[in-house]
């Protein structure tokens, strides 16, 4: 399923820069951030040093921003971002105990990372949320209202080919798949700003 994320990533990206009005890259890269979002989620339960994994999403934030603008010429955070701040609010709701404190800090994030622009924006953090606070059918069916949601705010149907990906994660994520642990980790941590920085340099050579 990781090896899919980045494919799926990679196949997004390659479209929107060079292939803008094929809709079957954008289709199968819609694919991707689902796995990603469920990987944040998997590492929040599973870290022993939530610090450095803080930390660790900071340094890719950081190092990708500048592929990320050159890459598809935009001037808003890339989203690393976004799973970071998803990572913040789970820790920070984690400390919290009545359940209106921590619904009016996931109302307040998702609203500053519309403003801020952040790739996927409150969708991200839904999307987080939704594996976080569901379990088993129930994720296909969240996803899927979220999805419906997003269609009638931003118009796009084509997110709703995301839903693919939670039923995946729904069927087959299990460790005896072995959906946790197939990539290299210095591959999975590097894809992301390696390969921005591959599409940034083609897009702009001479």
């Amino acid at each position: 399923m990781y090896w899919l994320a980045m494919l799926t990533m990679l196949i997004d990206h390659v479209g929107l820069v060079f292939f803008p009005t094929d809709p079957a890259w954008r289709i199968a890269g819609r694919l991707a951030f689902p796995i990603y979002a469920y990987a944040l989620y998997m590492g929040y339960t599973r870290t022993r040093n939530m610090r450095s994994y803080m930390l660790r999403l900071l340094g890719l934030a950081l190092i990708s921003q500048v592929p990320y603008m050159l890459a598809f010429d935009v001037h808003r955070p890339n989203v690393i971002w976004t799973l970071l701040t998803s990572l913040l609010a789970l820790a920070a709701a984690s400390r919290m105990k009545h359940w209106a404190a921590i619904t009016g800090l996931y109302v307040l994030i998702a609203l500053f990372m519309e403003l801020s622009q952040m790739d996927y924006g409150a969708y991200g953090l839904l999307l987080v949320l939704i594996y976080r606070y569901t379990r088993s059918y129930m994720i296909i069916a969240a996803h899927f209202v979220l999805n419906v949601v997003y269609d009638m705010v931003h118009h796009a149907n084509i997110q709703h080919f995301s839903l693919l990906s939670s039923i995946l994660i729904v069927c087959f994520a299990t460790e005896e798949s072995g959906f946790y642990n197939r990539v290299p980790r210095w591959l999975w941590r590097s894809f992301y700003p390696v390969h921005l920085a591959v599409i940034a340099l083609i897009r702009i050579w001479p």
